[in-house]
């Protein structure tokens, strides 16, 4: 159920605009091995050796005249 929660949450940010960055290596478990995360502002999941993330990008709208 987890799982499919995230799934849904990253395909929404993907659709309403998102940036994503995956790192690769030792670099990648700073922090921790293992984990996933996610709110309102981005999605993380941390493996052995990858981390990626998927976050909200800020939109600017335009007004015309």
């Amino acid at each position: 159920m987890i799982k499919k929660s995230l799934l849904l949450f990253v395909a929404a940010l993907v659709l309403a605009g998102c940036s994503s960055t995956v790192t690769l290596g030792p670099d990648a478990n700073t922090e921790s091995y293992l984990g996933a995360a996610a709110s309102a502002k981005g999605a993380s999941v941390t493996l052995p050796l990858v981390k990626g993330t998927v976050g909200t990008t800020d939109t600017q709208s335009t007004k015309k005249k």
